[in-house]
């Protein structure tokens, strides 16, 4: 296939700087692999909307923004996470969907794998999409986290027009129902959700609440991060959109100087990191994709 194809990036946005998402970054770090990009921007109790005008007038070739109003009708499951997802990916056009959350950003050293993945993949009919790396970042910069409760990898961009729709919360996607066909893109997410401070972990917490139909916690404990099993130094380089966000990494929280949890959870991932520095496979993996 010698034209490359045409590739709609989506994503849904509310409350950008409430949650302290790095989500005009995420948006940038995706940009450059994109013919269009659409914005699902909900309505947002802070200046979301207005960063997302802002990039649509900077790039306005590429940049299309939806505004919706979230529903408080159905708040179990994050069920709004993937209907406001699926609204956004209604309106891509192109051959190629390429999904990114809020909090999520992509390298620009991997933009060359994503688009030869992407190649490779659309002269194959059985190929649904293609799947990404993940790196979890927890309490700064300096740190990532392995674990069971830490998915290693998903799907991030898929052909468009087979039907494929968010799943559960939009971690990831389905078609009919069915797991993805996928191939690896040796491409990498850089996940930084729970890079924060205790009183922004407390604010996300109480806001992500609200979609799953749950209470937060009272104690002031619960919003402090643990110093868990599978945390390790990170040495490589950050994307570079985020270079202005990680020289400031002393405002964020150290994990190390967390307290210890031996609860089940941890237990549990301690036996599986044993095990996958002997075995790489990770029993009872949750996927929601088939790797072809």
């Amino acid at each position: 296939m010698d034209k490359r194809p045409k590739i709609s990036g989506f994503t849904i946005v509310r409350n950008a700087s409430i949650l302290e998402y790095p989500f005009r970054e995420s948006v940038l770090s995706v940009l450059p692999l994109c013919d269009e990009f659409i914005i699902n921007c909900g309505d947002s109790d802070d200046d979301t909307a207005e960063i997302v005008n802002r990039l649509a007038k900077e790039f306005p070739n590429q940049i299309k923004p939806i505004f919706t109003k979230w529903s408080r009708e159905n708040q179990s499951g994050g069920f709004q996470l993937k209907k406001q997802s699926d609204l956004a990916l209604q309106q891509a056009q192109g051959d190629w969907c390429f999904y990114i959350q809020a909090d999520e950003v992509v390298h620009e050293l991997d933009h060359e794998n994503i688009l030869n993945a992407i190649k490779i993949a659309s002269e194959r009919p059985d190929i649904d999409g293609i799947l990404f790396d993940y790196l979890h970042f927890y309490g700064n910069f300096a740190y990532q986290i392995k674990g069971r409760n830490w998915y290693r990898r998903e799907v991030r961009a898929f052909k468009n027009h087979r039907g494929i729709e968010a799943f559960r919360d939009a971690q990831g996607f389905r078609r009919n129902g069915e797991r993805l066909a996928v191939i690896p893109s040796g491409a990498r997410v850089f996940h930084y959700g729970y890079v924060r401070t205790s009183e922004s972990l407390k604010k996300k917490a109480e806001q992500m609440a609200q979609w799953w139909g749950e209470k937060t916690s009272s104690s002031p404990e619960s919003f402090l991060l643990k110093k868990h099993v599978g945390l390790s130094t990170f040495t490589h380089s950050h994307p570079k959109w985020m270079t202005e966000k990680v020289a400031k990494n002393s405002k964020y929280c150290d994990p190390m100087k967390g307290k210890r949890c031996w609860d089940k959870n941890e237990i549990k991932n301690a036996i599986t990191l044993l095990w996958e520095s002997i075995v790489p496979y990770r029993i009872g993996e949750f996927k929601n994709y088939k790797l072809v």
